[in-house]
């Protein structure tokens, strides 16, 4: 078997230059999240464009953000008696860009490392730093872990440098089996849903792990320290929760629904609930984090909540101190659990996605359960409950929308900030870029659905990743959206929305001036990349990238190492003490390991 039966040390290899060696970060198991792009630093041959991203999470294009099954397998795990420790590299890359990573792989001390491949987003990144720790560490065994990772199983465990994949929703027993076993000297043979080599022979056991149960209540009582300098006016105090995993409902685009849960987890019943006492856990420990009314906690698939249970959830809120919540809704939600929304929390934020003002489009895209009139109708009821504010969210890359409907969904979002001027209702728009989720209705039945996909397989997902321009890294088209409208179409109608919000005072001037020239430069820059990313031959190519270098690195370099922001609060802040933000050691040991010379990400 290739995976070590035994504790680790970590490898003494001197380095050149003056720098003090990382301390040695011991775990059984060491959970690790990778950038959306590995090598990224320095690099003058890709573009990582502004509005890079689809969400409102105030991360960078390389998707810092880690699927918080990482927290509930580090309880999990820990309760039954295993170190298992968190190194989000993504956020020690981008706040310690001279670290080398080389440096870091050989300070540790494990004999495992999960790597997650649960947004697709992460395929060239998490399959980059698997090769990198496999090649410099042979003697760490890599499991990967996710829905991706599910999806794409049998592909992923043909990688020489990878040694088993963890299929499921809910891995928690699997994974306490699996370390056991490594400790214990013992191969996993039997244990469910793990696929793995023996010797080189791919083996594969029973997928018979998928409880109608969902994970444990994650630890919130710690939380990662604020960043330094520059960094303590805004800091990002945000927590999360999900109750379930899977989904009562269908919408065609996302990776997460019901029939997308079916096809990936192989199983007719897609919801799997939280167990009650497990969020009574989660709950006590969120009262327990120092200046708990500082952080905004935001609820994951609250819409999949029965009344019963929402109500009970909304008791625990509003006995937890927290400064601000934000409920996503499926439906327009019922008098009773608006009025107590608004009751446990006075800056209750409620988040609606219709998709497309357009009741067709919407229909098609799996929301369209409500009328415009019936929105603006439950708004109004919403705002005199006392709820505090409502997020709209308008996407960009639904099935018959072209670009005249993308401005007619700005226009109508006009007309709300028109109606409700200060009363905080927040339409938003983003463009779906860059991947259309794998194991989507639209990724698996493209031609029913008007949509044509370029990248189907992980490996096909990886290299498009590698494109200079983000136009060919999109895997996506529709019959009435190319990848370049995409783009194009969409930047355009993010920057119309945030003109709009300057000039109803619903954002200040400055912060949308500002945001709208970073808008402005990519959508010059983009054409002037791809052209160069389209030139059919290699050297050609490879001169027409070297001359746009140092404009690519210093639009990088900015969009990167500048700070982050999102749609809803358009100002920079530094990255760091976010809740993902867990980087294994602490800023000045980070700083005293810095490679002089600069960072080489291999």
């Amino acid at each position: 078997m290739n995976v070590p039966m035994s504790g680790t040390v970590a490898a003494e290899r001197p380095r050149e230059g003056a720098v003090t060696a990382l301390p040695s970060l011991r775990a059984d198991m060491l959970l690790v999240h990778a950038p959306a792009f590995f090598d990224f630093r320095n690099r003058r041959d890709i573009y990582f464009p502004f509005l890079g991203t689809s969400g409102d999470v105030p991360i960078t294009p390389l998707y810092e953000y880690f699927p918080v099954g990482f927290k509930t397998l580090q309880r999990f795990l820990g309760d039954r008696g295993h170190d298992v420790k968190i190194l989000n590299l993504s956020s020690v890359l981008l706040r310690h860009p001279e670290v080398d990573f080389d440096r870091i792989v050989e300070a540790l001390d494990t004999p495992l490392v999960g790597i997650d491949l649960h947004w697709m987003i992460h395929v060239q990144g998490s399959l980059a730093v698997a090769k990198r720790i496999k090649a410099l560490r042979p003697d760490i065994a890599i499991v990967f872990g996710g829905i991706s990772s599910t999806y794409y199983a049998l592909e992923l465990i043909q990688y020489p440098f990878v040694d088993m994949v963890m299929r499921g929703y809910d891995t928690h027993e699997p994974m306490a089996e699996l370390l056991t076993a490594i400790g214990a000297g013992r191969a996993p043979e039997g244990i469910a849903n793990l696929v793995w080599k023996e010797r080189g022979v791919i083996r594969e056991n029973i997928f018979s792990h998928k409880p109608d149960s969902f994970a444990c209540g994650i630890d919130w009582a710690r939380q990662p320290d604020d960043p330094g300098s520059g960094g303590g006016a805004m800091p990002i105090h945000e927590i999360l929760s999900t109750q379930n995993a899977g989904c009562a409902y269908n919408c065609g685009w996302c990776g997460g629904s019901r029939e997308a849960f079916r096809r990936i987890f192989k199983r007719h019943r897609t919801m799997a609930r939280k167990p009650l006492h497990e969020i009574d856990f989660e709950f006590q420990t969120i009262k327990r984090i120092p200046g708990v009314n500082s952080y905004h906690f935001y609820s994951v698939g609250s819409y999949n909540e029965s009344p019963s249970g929402m109500r009970r959830f909304l008791d625990h809120v509003g006995d937890a101190g927290l400064k601000s919540v934000s409920y996503e809704q499926f439906h327009l939600t019922r008098d009773d659990i608006l009025q107590q929304m608004a009751r446990t929390n006075r800056r209750t934020v409620i988040t609606l996605s219709p998709e497309s003002h357009d009741p067709v489009v919407a229909k098609l895209a799996g929301r369209g359960v409500y009328t415009n009139a019936e929105m603006e109708a439950w708004l109004e009821k919403a705002l005199e409950y006392g709820i505090y504010q409502i997020d709209i969210w308008y996407f960009v890359g639904m099935p018959e929308q072209g670009p005249e409907s993308v401005q007619a969904t700005v226009d109508y979002c006009a007309h709300l900030l028109r109606k409700f001027k200060g009363k905080n209702v927040n339409p938003m728009i983003c463009p779906m870029i860059p991947f259309l989720d794998p194991a989507s209705t639209f990724f698996e039945y493209p031609d029913q659905h008007g949509y044509r996909v370029f990248h189907r397989t992980a490996e096909q997902h990886r290299r498009g990743m590698e494109s200079a321009s983000i136009l060919n890294r999109i895997n996506y088209e529709t019959k009435w959206l190319s990848r370049q409208q995409l783009v194009e179409v969409g930047f355009d109608a993010v920057r119309q929305l945030m003109e709009l919000k300057g000039a109803m005072s619903a954002l200040p001037r400055v912060c949308v001036t500002d945001y709208n020239r970073r808008i402005d430069d990519a959508l010059d820059f983009i054409p002037v990349v791809h052209e160069a990313d389209c030139l059919t031959d290699p050297v050609a190519r490879a001169r027409a990238l070297d001359a746009l270098g140092d404009e690519i690195l210093k639009r990088n370099n900015m969009v990167l190492f500048g700070g982050v922001m999102n749609q809803a609060y358009p100002l920079n802040r530094s990255i760091g003490g976010r809740w993902f933000d867990e980087m294994g050691w602490n800023d000045e040991q980070l700083t005293a390991a810095r490679t002089v010379t600069g960072a080489t990400a291999r």
